[in-house]
Formats: structure tokens, sequence, C-alpha cells
């Protein structure tokens, strides 16, 4: 039997594999100390799970590749629970040596924890202090995890490894970082692998320091909390994005000038970046034809690779055989989300003007996207009655006859967006001036250059 780990299960497992949380699956218990290191259960489909006990469960990561097996001891309506063996091992193209070699410095051992990212002044703040102490210092990197498709992902080790400036004899171990870990576990486990390391103590930044008292009562290690000057403890998560999407200078005491770059690198500006433009709207609304302008006028100013999922193209070559029932148009959709992420995440422009009535569908196109780089949602909103005014080709009288099925507007409901970045109205709008407002918008988002 088999069973595919992926995000957090995946690092969890990975935790696991190098000693740094137990080779053993709990049974659940909802009253678990999270300042104990323990792996979470490992949930596994039902029908999986009824079979499971007494056997042997080999898990695969995303490409396949065996990693582990578990000796299920015990299982439940959805989860698994017994000791893990090491399969192959868990590779990171660009990091795997990284993870290799768990050999401590000779010597006392001060470790210091460090969330990534971290300003520039607290990292300092823990190395000085951890060096007070006398002889070498680990420094614990955790590089988040679940991100396999996210173009930033491959730069956190590193951009972990540029922030690292330390004496010689220090070194930096990069371990995986679980999304949606409980604080105190997650402090738990980078302690517990320091112990392991041969640390005689750790420092953590005042972020941690809840975490911190909890965890050093449980370890028994001793767990020491580095003050810092509040106004250089960090930036607030919407303020590092406002200047990275700007291409602004990140301050001195967040980033030397080497780490900067590599922020600056790891997320480019707007201008700079992939980005997707969907226009949603009712069929004849004029959605297609200010696209393609769109277009046009992309590649005549903007260096970016541009391409325009046209409609009709897309149901040739990527949806073929797909209907136009609710469901397969949800497919379409969903398809083309998929290349403009991958055209996206690879730097390039991707216009698409699907109908794409549904809001769920159109939030999971937008993460799909925002993951990879920009995504900016247009509303066609030219009213049914113009759409059917216009309609060249009958399609509406046909649908108000009940000749075609699940028609959007007339027996199949659109739901008008309320995130739309950018609203446009073709009714009384020539095709240039339909274009002329969704640049401005666009340059006032910051996706175009100047």
């Amino acid at each position: 039997m088999t069973h595919t780990v992926h995000d957090a299960d995946l690092g969890w497992l990975e935790l696991a594999l190098i000693d740094a949380a137990p080779r053993h699956y709990p049974v659940p218990d909802p009253q678990a100390d999270p300042a104990v290191v323990a792996l979470p259960p490992l949930r596994v489909p039902p029908e999986l799970a009824a079979k499971a006990a007494g056997a042997q469960l080999t898990l695969l990561d995303p490409e396949g590749v065996p990693v582990a097996t578990v000796e299920v001891v015990q299982a439940g309506p959805d989860w698994v629970a017994g000791p893990i063996t090491p399969g192959d091992p868990i590779t990171h193209h660009d990091h795997t040596s990284e993870r290799a070699a768990f050999d401590s410095p000779a010597g006392p051992v001060h470790a210091l924890v460090a969330s990534t990212p971290a300003a520039f002044a607290v990292r300092e703040a823990l190395r000085r202090t951890a060096r007070s102490r006398g002889g070498a210092v680990i420094e614990i990197v955790p590089v988040p995890t679940g991100r396999e498709t996210d173009r930033h992902a491959h730069r956190w080790p590193r951009l972990a490894h540029r922030e690292a400036t330390r004496d010689p004899g220090d070194r930096i171990v990069v371990v995986p970082d679980p999304e949606g870990v409980h604080p105190i576990s997650r402090l738990a486990v980078l302690v517990g692998l320091a112990r392991r390391l041969g640390a005689e103590h750790v420092v953590v930044p005042p972020t941690d320091r809840t975490a911190a008292t909890a965890v050093a009562a449980a370890t028994r290690l001793p767990v020491d909390v580095v003050d810092v000057d509040p106004a250089q403890a960090g930036l607030a998560d919407e303020d590092l994005t406002r200047l990275l999407d700007t291409g602004a200078e990140l301050p001195d005491w967040f980033a030397e000038p080497a780490v900067a770059q590599e922020w600056h690198t790891l997320h480019r500006s707007r201008a700079h970046a992939g980005l997707t433009v969907l226009f949603t709207g009712f069929s004849g609304s004029g959605k297609s034809t200010v696209a393609r302008a769109l277009v046009s006028r992309l590649m005549d100013s903007d260096p970016r690779s541009v391409a325009l999922l046209d409609g009709d193209v897309v149901r040739h070559h990527l949806s073929k055989g797909l209907g136009f029932s609710r469901a397969d148009r949800d497919t379409n959709v969903r398809r083309i989300g998929y290349v403009a992420s991958e055209i996206t995440k690879a730097g390039g422009i991707a216009v698409a003007a699907p109908i794409a009535p549904y809001a769920a569908t159109r939030a999971d196109v937008r993460a799909m996207v925002e993951g990879q780089g920009g995504f900016v949602l247009v509303h066609v909103s030219t009213s049914l009655a113009e759409c059917e005014r216009r309609d060249r080709k009958g399609l509406y009288a046909k649908a108000r006859r009940g000749e075609i099925p699940e028609f959007t507007g007339i027996s199949d409901p659109y739901e008008v967006p309320d995130d739309a970045e950018i609203v446009v109205d073709t009714t009384n709008r020539s095709v240039d001036a339909a274009v002329d407002l969704v640049w401005a918008q666009l340059s006032a988002l910051g996706y175009l250059s100047d």
C-alpha cells in the first residue's frame, strides 16, 4: 500500500527523517502538549485506513519516490500510527546538501533560532548573544515548506545563507518549516534539534517569548529571549510587500546590502514580475475584444513576454472534449488559471477572457496565480440587455428558446465579482477607450513600467 504525502505532512516527515522529530506517527490526541516534540498524526483517506492496520504503508513524495515506510500498528477512521523507516532521501535540488550533514562543531555549542525572514538587526543581536558565551554557533533556519509551485520557494535557502554572515567555524542548518504549525510545537522541534547538535543553550527572538517559556520548561534546556530595539524588530508583512512591490530600498537595519539584493530578486517589483490579467463578463460583453487589444499594446511597450489565452484556442488544445455544462466550464477556467500561473511564474504576462461566471472558481484561479506573481481581475460589466442586443451569433435567442442549456445570464447565474481590481463597461465606450482605462488602472497598481 502507498500514500502520497504533500505540503506540511511532507515537511514533518522530513523533520522526522533528519531526527529533528521522533520517527513515529502518534495516535491523535487533542490534549497533547505542544511543547513535547512529536509528529502530528498522519491523516489518510478512510478507505486506506480501513485496510492499513498491521500492514506496511509506503510513503511517496509528490514525484512518486518512496521516501519512508510506516509499520502501521494502529489505525483509525482517517489516520494511521506506527514507527517510520527511512527510504530514499527527500531531495531539494536547490539545497539538498545543506541538510545532508549534521556533524556538530568541536567545543561548546550555542544555537540560535531565527524565523525566516528575520530582520538583520535581530539576527545580529542573536549572534552577538550566542557568541558572548564562547564556543561555536549553530544557526538553525526554518525554511517554509508546502510551496513547491511558488516561484520564491527555491530562493529561501539562498536567502538564509546570504543572511548567515558568521565567523569561521560557525554553521547554518536549514530545516523544513511546515505551515500551520503551533508556535510552541515549532520551537520545540527546533530546540530539540539544537540539543541533538550538541547545543548547551539556545537564543531566540522576542517574537518567540511565550513559546520559549513553555519549551524551556519542557526540555530543561536554557532558551534565552534576546530583546532588540522594537523599531528594528522587523517589518510587518504588508510593509515589506509594499517596499518590494515598488522596488524601494529596504532599511539597512532589516537587511545588509547583499541580502537586500537577494530580497529584491526573491520578490521582483510588480512592474517586473509575472502578471495575469483575467477578464470576466457575459458573452458579448466585449471582454475578448478588449483583451486582444490590451495584448497588442503590451507587446508594443512591455519587455515581458505576453500570451493571450484565447477561448477558442484553449478549447481546442487544452480543453478538447469538454462540453459546456457547469462542471466542464469550471474545469476549463481552472485549466486556464493553471496555464496562466505557469506563465506568471516564468515572469511573463498572461491575458485571458473566459466568461468565468462563478466566484469560487475565480478565487481559485487568483490563489493559483498570486503565489507566482501579480493577478488583476477585470470585470467587463456590460449589461445583459446590451450583450443580448449585440448577439451576432444568436446564442441568447437560442438560450431563451431552451436550445442551449445552462447558458450564463439566462438559465445559469453570473456571480458579479466583488473583488475586481478594474471594472469597465463597454456599452458607450470604444475598444481603445476601454483599453486606456484598463491600462491606466494597471499602471496605478504598479504593474506597468513608466
